[in-house]
């Protein structure tokens, strides 16, 4: 059942729509997380200046920019992870379903198709080939 299985699930609005949300919110992701790097990346590059500024003491504005650095990774993260529970999980659980139970009616049916097969093959046998 594997390649029927694939086509009809690829062709499912639900598939669809799950494949949209997953590439939407990783597109976004990326290009703010890029973004944000590259922004330091070109501040600390550029603007030399800016960046050794104190702010406390011996801290500087690129040691914040580049710890910021640090906790906006683990806010993206967090931000994917309550996505995904909330918009992604839900919808690749009902599919999931969809499948183990079109597997299933699929397993019951090849059963039952031996199962009478077999029988033919017994009737076959006994009669001596006749029909």
């Amino acid at each position: 059942m594997g390649g029927h299985e694939c086509s009809i699930i690829v062709g499912d609005r639900r598939f669809r729509l799950l494949k949209k949300r997953f590439r939407r919110l990783t597109s976004v992701l990326v290009v703010v997380f890029l973004g944000w790097y590259l922004a330091y990346i070109g501040l600390s590059a550029f603007a030399r200046g800016f960046m050794a500024r104190p702010v406390i003491g011996n801290v500087n504005v690129a040691l914040v920019l580049g710890m910021l650095q640090f906790v906006s990774t683990f806010l993206l993260a967090w931000y994917y992870s309550r996505y995904a529970r909330r918009r992604l999980d839900p919808l690749s659980a009902q599919i999931r379903q969809e499948v183990e139970r079109r597997r299933e009616a699929y397993a019951r049916m090849m059963a039952e198709r031996q199962l009478l097969e077999g029988w033919n093959a017994a009737d076959e046998t006994a009669g001596g080939g006749r029909r």
